[in-house]
């Protein structure tokens, strides 16, 4: 593939590539102390592939949070959050329109009440 068409199939949220990308996101003047709260996302992307028609794309979101104190009495808290895992199933070769459908799963995986809501959730 050239650079270009690498670079193409890496902006497509379906793409039949394996990525780890990170997002990184900074939150100031987080809650009622005004503290600056952190949250890594590590987001592995696996295509599997079903025939040269179709693929499956699976995202798994772990997000990693620092929390600053949201109270005088209490301290931060750092973890991990609520993972959301998606599979989506999308065509191999996209035309004018790219698209996937597929389920969407939040797992309960807070290491800390703060850090999550301990909820399993499932939607399209």
């Amino acid at each position: 593939m050239s650079a270009e068409e690498l670079a193409k199939l890496a902006q497509n949220p379906v793409g039949n590539l394996i990525s780890v990308p990170f997002q990184n996101n900074t939150n100031l003047n987080f809650g009622p102390e005004k503290g600056t709260q952190n949250i890594l996302n590590i987001q592995p992307v696996i295509p599997i592939s079903i025939n040269r028609d179709w693929n499956i794309i699976t995202r798994t979101i772990v997000p990693i949070i620092w929390m600053p104190s949201l109270g005088p009495d209490l301290e931060s808290t750092d973890g991990i959050g609520d993972t959301v895992f998606t599979a989506f199933l999308s065509p191999a070769k996209p035309g004018h329109w790219i698209w996937g459908a597929g389920p969407v799963v939040q797992m309960p995986t807070n290491t800390s009440k703060e850090l999550g809501n301990g909820n399993w959730g499932l939607g399209p």
